[in-house]
């Protein structure tokens, strides 16, 4: 039993040590985040978000030129895929005005063996493609803003490889509601850097 009291004991004065030891290097890093905050400012994600408008300036802005590419690559894929559909969705559609206003079976010969009812369906198809491209373009656009405004906000953060995570025990006093008594409480205290 004195040897249990012992262990806790030395437990407790060494939680508290250790505590006070990290204590004082948290009020030396509470100093750090108003010069981080004055470096932000240099790098702005507003302006990040405005130049965006313009696909692919905002990635220039936050130097991450690799995206290119992919921006103008996308946008003008779902701007060819509009064009096809749109000008397929059209030659359809005249095929099938032209057959209910004149009451001809055809217009144009390469649609002779199609009946009036699939050249609609066609048309409806090819039209519902266009939609989705027009979708796709707009979701990339704004990909495009949002990936900007993202990267100007990380712009100061830290990616190196010297990362890690340190568990410590912690002691802290907590102060009960209505009195002035203090009490120990004893727990773990986990820090990423």
């Amino acid at each position: 039993m004195k040897s249990m009291k012992t262990i806790l004991s030395f437990m407790v004065v060494f939680i508290f040590i250790l505590s006070s030891v990290s204590a004082q290097n948290d009020s030396v890093s509470a100093k750090l985040p108003k010069f981080s905050s004055d470096i932000q400012l240099k790098h702005n994600p507003k302006i990040a978000s405005y130049l965006s408008i313009i696909p692919g300036a905002g990635q220039i802005y936050n130097k991450k030129y690799w995206k290119l590419p992919i921006i103008y690559a996308g946008l003008g894929t779902a701007s060819y895929l509009i064009n096809y559909y749109y000008n397929k969705s059209q030659y359809y559609r005249d095929e099938y005005v032209y057959r209910i206003n004149n009451g001809v079976a055809f217009h144009n010969p390469d649609l002779a063996d199609k009946p009036t009812e699939n050249i609609l369906a066609t048309r409806n198809t090819y039209r519902s493609r266009m939609e989705i491209s027009i979708a796709t373009f707009a979701i990339i656009y704004a990909l495009n803003i949002l990936d900007a405004t993202v990267d100007a906000h990380l712009y100061y953060f830290d990616i190196s490889d010297d990362l890690s995570m340190t568990l410590k025990p912690s002691l802290q006093m907590y102060q009960y509601s209505g009195n002035y008594t203090f009490a120990p409480s004893v727990g773990l205290k986990l820090k990423l850097k």
